[in-house]
């Protein structure tokens, strides 16, 4: 049995598949973030537009009871060292205000913060404008400062 803890290791042919419950008003965003973010295949299109070397596996949501099923993928954005030297902490090391190094993040559109105890994505402007043009459900967007 494969341990989906260990995802970003599977075969490139794997795919993960999850059941769900849903009903005649269920909607399923086009982002889900969490332990690991999952967008929907209409965002995944677009993320390979902008970051081509974007790691991925294909994960179904699929309705048993509804004979329904929809196409996501597991991601992992790059992981970047780029938290910035006026970023500030809470006492207990969670983030307080983050202040990003703007040359560590040149040319990617899309990463994590590496370094962090919170999950934080970066996207860069272009990308957020494409995401919100498209009517992406599931995400928010936080102007952060640039060092």
């Amino acid at each position: 049995m494969v341990n989906i803890n260990n995802w970003t290791e599977w075969p490139f042919s794997y795919a993960a598949q999850f059941k769900v419950k849903g009903h005649d008003y269920t909607v399923y965003p086009d982002i889900l973030m969490g332990s690991r973010m999952v967008v929907s295949d209409s965002v995944h299109e677009l993320l390979q537009v902008y970051t081509p070397s974007l790691f991925s596996r294909m994960a179904l949501f699929r309705d048993m009871e509804r004979s329904q099923q929809k196409l996501y993928w597991m991601i992992q954005p790059p992981l970047v060292n780029c938290v910035g030297e006026l970023s500030t902490f809470h006492p207990g090391g969670t983030l307080m205000k983050l202040v990003v190094d703007r040359e560590r993040t040149e040319g990617r559109p899309l990463l994590q913060v590496q370094g962090l105890r919170e999950t934080c994505t970066l996207v860069n402007l272009a990308l957020a404008e494409s995401l919100l043009r498209r009517g992406t459900s599931g995400i928010s967007f936080q102007e952060v400062d640039m060092q």
